[in-house]
């Protein structure tokens, strides 16, 4: 009777413990209690949040080997913005970086590498303010460009993180959206998918 006591004293809270971690990482399991607090929707199969965060329509979706949280232009833009971990970013670039942005943020500095399309550009999407935002974020890696900025993120369950993502990159979005693509429509809605 003791053993069986023992016994119960460790797997009971080991139980606990999988099961709780398999429920946070879990999309299908965590997101529908997301959707209320960011106000998305819910899509089932495969596990898909998505609608209008902010004004502006945006998706989070699984894919292999974590999640991605994309966000909708009005217009197309005429630049191209990257911005991740120095190794990733690099690695994409090639060899050489040619259009890296100077940072003026020394935790963003030592953590991350931003490149824009136009280097008189990314001074004005990349300001102090947002590289003060993105080096506080967990997880950064993400590209902008045409209509929409796509963010790849290892998982997303905590609703003030995935806030913070989403606000983030709905202000990298106003930043493309101001410099459109010339002869682009006002509103590309219909260029949505």
């Amino acid at each position: 009777m003791t053993a069986l006591l023992i016994f119960a004293a460790f797997a009971l809270p080991a139980a606990w413990y999988f099961w709780r971690d398999h429920k946070l990482n879990t999309p299908s399991m965590q997101w529908p209690a997301l959707k209320s607090i960011l106000g998305l929707t819910y899509e089932a199969n495969p596990p898909r949040l998505g609608g209008a965060w902010n004004g502006r329509k945006v998706a989070i979706e699984t894919v292999e080997g974590g999640v991605t949280v994309t966000a909708w232009l009005n217009a197309e833009t005429s630049l191209r913005v990257e911005c991740g971990p120095k190794d990733v970013v690099t690695q994409r670039a090639g060899m050489l970086v040619p259009d890296a942005l100077t940072p003026a943020v020394t935790a963003f500095r030592d953590k991350l590498l931003a490149r824009c399309s136009d280097k008189n550009a990314g001074p004005l999407v990349f300001d102090a303010t947002m590289q003060s935002r993105l080096a506080d974020l967990p997880a950064v890696d993400f590209v902008g460009e045409q209509f929409r900025v796509v963010w790849r993120v290892p998982v997303v369950r905590d609703p003030n993180d995935t806030e913070a993502l989403l606000g983030a990159l709905c202000a990298i979005a106003d930043g493309l959206e101001s410099f459109p693509k010339s002869g682009a429509m006002p509103n590309a809605q219909t260029k949505r998918s």
